[in-house]
């Protein structure tokens, strides 16, 4: 089990991204969270295999509807307690 931070960048919010993020990891049932940042960045953490984290990002510019990803920026996050579910943060 990994704990993934990523750092979306590009045009990622105001055009449904968290939402369309939400979707993707539902249906991959992959827990986690996803936030707007104030640099116009979204971070989204993620808790699963390196395989299946890998197989989200190869699939999340497909399922982000009106967003355009410039740029994916990961770095691993140790001792991370267990997530359960997946969580849009205000």
């Amino acid at each position: 089990m990994e704990t993934r931070k990523l750092t979306v960048s590009g045009l990622v919010q105001r055009v449904g991204f968290r939402w369309s993020t939400m979707a993707l990891v539902n249906k991959m049932n992959i827990p986690g969270t996803v936030k707007n940042n104030s640099d116009g960045t979204v971070t989204i953490y993620l808790q699963s295999t390196p395989d299946k984290i890998d197989r989200f990002i190869e699939k999340l510019p497909s399922a982000s509807g009106f967003a355009h990803i410039e740029n994916i920026d990961q770095e691993s996050v140790p001792n991370v307690e267990q997530m359960h579910d997946f969580h849009v943060l205000y």
